[in-house]
């Protein structure tokens, strides 16, 4: 009886040795496509998705300038990413996937390009001025912590939207505030395609 259930306890770890050495592995954290050309392990930089827009804005008149083919291409791609940074139930993988279809249609070179711009949010904060929108830059090392400015009575939010509004810019808190630069890289695109 002694053999029967060594035999069986036995039987039993090596049937689990084998489940676990033969099953699939799954990577802890996904990385994305553009992440093997684009960093963000450099002072103040910006998001992988805000490099790639504005990355392509900037390679206009270059030599590695979007071609009409891939503008074509690129076009939906970007409204895909607009479409779903306005859902609330997109999840991070949605948008990682179309952002890996934006890196795959354009070159290495193009890529290699945005990545040697380093760029960052405080030049993305340039961008967004011209356009009237100011955003909260970021601190370096400090994470924002939800609900820290609910300390705010609503005079004084009231206050600071009439400052802002009295001065022409707006804050970046509306969902065309998060996509305006994806919009203008929309826009060059068609502008492109029709070349």
């Amino acid at each position: 009886m002694k053999k029967n259930i060594f035999r069986i306890a036995l039987f039993t770890l090596l049937a689990t040795f084998f489940i676990y050495a033969c099953a699939p592995t799954v990577e802890a954290t996904p990385t994305s496509l553009a992440s093997a050309y684009l960093s963000i392990e450099y002072s103040d930089a910006a998001n992988v998705r805000s490099q790639l827009a504005y990355g392509t804005l900037k390679l206009a008149d270059t030599s590695n300038a979007i071609t009409p083919e891939q503008a074509k291409t690129l076009i939906p791609l970007w409204q895909a990413v607009i479409s779903l940074s306005g859902d609330t139930t997109t999840a991070s993988e949605e948008l990682t996937a179309v952002q890996d279809q934006i890196t795959a249609a354009m070159t290495a070179e193009q890529l290699q390009a945005i990545a040697e711009m380093q760029i960052t949010n405080a030049g993305l904060n340039v961008f967004y001025a011209e356009y009237g929108i100011v955003l909260p830059t970021p601190i370096p090392g400090v994470t924002k912590v939800p609900g820290s400015g609910s300390g705010k009575t609503e005079e004084e939010k009231a206050a600071a939207q009439a400052t802002a509004a009295a001065s022409g810019q707006t804050t970046g808190t509306g969902q065309s505030a998060k996509t305006l630069l994806f919009e203008k890289t929309i826009e060059y695109l068609t502008s492109v395609s029709r070349q």
